[in-house]
């Protein structure tokens, strides 16, 4: 695979510890931000919806920190064929919002 730049992004996603493949496909379109500060205001306000709806309960939510294989015609390809998975490098959690 050829070598190109790579980039960090983030994400969060329900606390799911039963759930084996992080990146598998759920019918829930991921959403992804450029900084961490993005990604823990979407979530922050996602929390507020939520909290506002008394007939909705907030579960658990892990901001994510991913870094992407270096881009290439080869990670694209498995990006677009593959999914998400695929294209990632590397992934933490930095941090659970319960």
């Amino acid at each position: 695979m050829s070598q190109g730049e790579t980039f960090t992004f983030y994400s969060y996603a329900r606390v799911d510890e039963d759930r084996d493949d992080r990146w598998a496909y759920t019918g829930i379109p991921e959403t992804f931000f450029y900084d961490e500060e993005s990604a823990r205001e979407a979530l922050r306000e996602l929390r507020r919806d939520v909290a506002s709806d008394k007939d909705e309960e907030w579960l658990p939510m892990q901001l994510e920190k991913i870094e992407c294989l270096p881009i290439s015609k080869e990670s694209i390809f498995a990006l677009l064929n593959d999914g998400v998975g695929a294209f990632v490098k590397s992934y933490e959690i930095i941090e659970v919002i319960d």
